[in-house]
């Protein structure tokens, strides 16, 4: 049939308005994917559940990748029924990816079924026994149910492969804290604070100073924790810990101060405040923090005590500022 020129008008107006259509499509979809690999997990699970409306269109690989990456961000929000579900349909796509075996272990983990957690880990190490994460990964889990040497067998393996994995060298350093062999623990801290420049492994070997009584040297590390990281409320907690264990009372205060300003939830560094306002005698202000602590965590025994001892304490101090029956108080 001979167009003529108001046809072609009109077929070139369908085409374009085609042409526009699929642009649009192809743009939401892309938009889709985008947020699919998105940090916060609200917006991946909402992009990523957006793309499995439609999986039947997509590649194995994106299929796979949709179901992972919605079931990580339920693993983040501790949606772990949800995160499981979504890993056994990627692995009904892909039953040997390690990556994917080593998320629902994790999830599993989460939900305290460490049985079958650790059976996936197995499956993950047996699937890529190159896998330092999945061996990480493994080890945590032997390391959670009080099997220590497989567990530094794993992480031992693991910088074996890549002696750059900080993660393995500060995960065997707490095995090794744990079956009292402080030495090898010092050294693969030292190793995860080489190859990490976050403020974890600092914080971590902070830690292990503090338990040995070490406050130079906790705090010394804390500090450089705080550098790396000036918003992480558990170096200044911790460090103030190291400052009162040196009787530097103000200064205990002051990070602890820091501590609950960056992360209003921290209790022990409430529990902690409250015990250096007993030791300048504030009981008022000691009052206060045992208070704040019961507010975040109502169950906290050790809160419960310490609001018990200083109203005691205040009501002993009332009690003698208090005159005598039949004095006269003073002006």
């Amino acid at each position: 049939m001979r167009l003529t020129t108001k046809n072609r008008r009109r077929a070139g107006v369908a085409l374009a308005l085609a042409s526009i259509c699929a642009a649009g499509a192809a743009q939401a979809r892309g938009d889709a994917w985008s947020g699919c690999h998105a940090r916060a997990p609200e917006a991946r699970i909402a992009a990523c559940g957006e793309i499995i409306k439609h999986i039947d269109k997509e590649s194995k690989h994106n299929k796979v990748t949709a179901y992972f990456n919605r079931a990580t961000a339920y693993t983040a929000k501790g949606a772990w029924d949800e995160a499981l579900a979504d890993f056994g349909k990627a692995l009904e796509l892909d039953p040997k990816s390690a990556t994917v075996l080593s998320g629902r272990s994790a999830a599993y983990r989460g939900k305290g079924d460490l049985a079958s957690a650790l059976q996936d880990a197995d499956a993950a190490v047996a699937a890529n026994p190159k896998s330092v994460e999945a061996l990480v990964g493994r080890g945590g889990l032997h390391f959670a149910k009080g099997e220590f040497d497989p567990a530094i067998a794993d992480f031992s393996q693991a910088v074996k492969i890549n002696p750059k994995y900080a993660a393995a060298y500060a995960d065997r350093a707490l095995v090794e804290r744990q079956k009292g062999d402080a030495e090898k623990a010092l050294a693969d801290y030292g190793e995860a604070v080489k190859w990490d420049k976050t403020a974890a492994p600092l914080i971590a070997r902070g830690s292990f100073y503090l338990s040995k009584g070490d406050h130079d040297h906790a705090i010394e590390d804390l500090s450089e924790a705080i550098k790396r990281d000036p918003k992480s409320a558990l170096a200044y907690g911790d460090r103030g810990v190291a400052f009162q264990g040196k009787g530097d009372v103000d200064r205990a205060i002051a990070d602890y101060g820091e501590a609950v300003k960056l992360d209003p939830g921290l209790v022990p560094a409430y529990l902690n405040r409250a015990g250096a306002w007993r030791v300048k005698k504030d009981f008022e202000k000691a009052k206060a923090d045992y208070e704040a602590a019961l507010k975040v965590k109502p169950d906290s025994n050790s809160a419960k005590k310490g609001l018990d001892d200083v109203a005691r304490l205040l009501a002993k101090k009332a009690s003698a500022a208090a005159p005598a029956a039949g004095e006269t108080p003073k002006p």
